[in-house]
C-alpha cells in the first residue's frame, strides 16, 4: 500500500474489521428459553445447543446449570440430550418464587469445559391477562370469585340477560320524567282521540 514497513495503519484497519464482523458470533454453549419474562407462570423450558472448537454438535457432552433466585432460591439441574436435535440439550425446571433468576450452564466434554453461558429470566405474578393472546380461564373464575360476580363462558351467554338485575351500586342512574314528558303517552293519548272523532263521524253524530 506505499506505507513504510513500520506503519502498522493497513494491519489495525483489517482486524478491527474481522473483529467488527464476528463480534456477535455465536459462542460454543448457548442457552435460552422460550421467554425471558414468565408472566403468572412457574415452568421454565431451557434448551442448550452445545458445540466444539469447530463448532460441530456435541452430543455425549454434560450439561449443568447453576441457578440463583429471589429469597435465597439456589438449585443445581441436569440437561439431557433431546433425541432428535444431536448437540441439544433440554429439561424443564419451575420458578417457584417470582422475581429474577440467573442461571450458569456449563457444559463438559469428558473432564474437559466445552464451555459456560450465562441465562438471566424473570417471574411476574399478576400480569397474564395483560399479554395472552388467549383466554385465561383460571384467572377470570378467581377474579369474578373474588369479587363478588361471575364467569360466563360463550355457551352460558344467553344467561347472562336473566342473571342482571338493578343495582344502586355503580355508575347506575336513576331518572322520573312526567307521565305527559314520554312521547309514547303522548301517541297514545292523541291516538285515543282521533279514534273517538272516527267513531263520533261514522256514527252521525259528529
Amino acid at each position: 500500500m506505499m506505507q513504510p514497513l513500520a506503519d502498522k495503519t493497513h494491519e489495525m484497519f483489517w482486524q478491527q474489521l474481522l473483529r467488527w464482523l464476528v463480534a456477535d458470533a455465536p459462542g460454543r454453549v448457548m442457552a435460552s428459553t422460550p421467554q425471558p419474562i414468565l408472566s403468572d407462570e412457574s415452568r421454565v423450558p431451557w434448551r442448550v445447543e452445545v458445540r466444539d472448537k469447530t463448532f460441530q454438535p456435541i452430543a455425549n457432552a454434560t450439561v449443568e446449570a447453576h441457578i440463583v433466585g429471589p429469597g435465597g432460591t439456589a438449585a443445581n439441574i441436569s440437561l439431557v440430550p433431546a433425541p432428535l436435535e444431536p448437540g441439544v440439550y433440554t429439561t424443564e425446571w419451575s420458578a417457584d418464587r417470582p422475581g429474577s433468576y440467573m442461571a450458569e450452564v456449563i457444559a463438559r466434554q469428558g473432564q474437559q469445559e466445552a464451555g459456560r453461558d450465562l441465562l438471566v429470566f424473570r417471574r411476574e405474578d399478576g400480569v397474564a391477562e395483560n399479554f395472552r393472546t388467549t383466554q385465561n380461564r383460571e384467572l377470570l373464575e378467581k377474579l369474578a370469585e373474588q369479587t363478588g360476580g361471575h364467569y360466563y363462558p360463550a355457551n352460558r351467554t344467553s344467561r347472562l340477560v336473566e342473571d342482571i338485575a338493578y343495582s344502586e351500586a355503580g355508575i347506575t342512574t336513576r331518572e322520573t320524567k312526567d307521565l305527559w314528558d314520554m312521547p309514547v303517552v303522548f301517541l297514545v293519548a292523541l291516538l285515543l282521540r282521533v279514534s273517538e272523532w272516527v267513531l263520533r263521524r261514522k256514527w252521525g253524530v259528529v
